[in-house]
């Protein structure tokens, strides 16, 4: 499944939006919070596409300190 993940800094200021490819939501929040770390953010929301390009929330994600 195709997930997106918005980046956030500090103040909920958006900085970037990322897209790819995870088997699962499990696999989609962990690659998230390795996103958030790897570009010093705060944190993400992740979301879902289907092929019709359709978005759903999956999950407010926060790098684990």
């Amino acid at each position: 499944m195709e997930y997106r993940v918005d980046l956030y800094a500090a103040g909920d200021v958006w900085r970037r939006t990322e897209r790819f490819v995870a088997r699962h939501e499990v696999e989609a929040v962990t690659t998230a919070r390795g996103l958030i770390v790897a570009h010093g953010l705060d944190r993400a929301r992740v979301w879902s596409t289907d092929g019709a390009g359709q978005l759903q929330h999956v999950e407010w994600v926060e790098a684990e300190r």
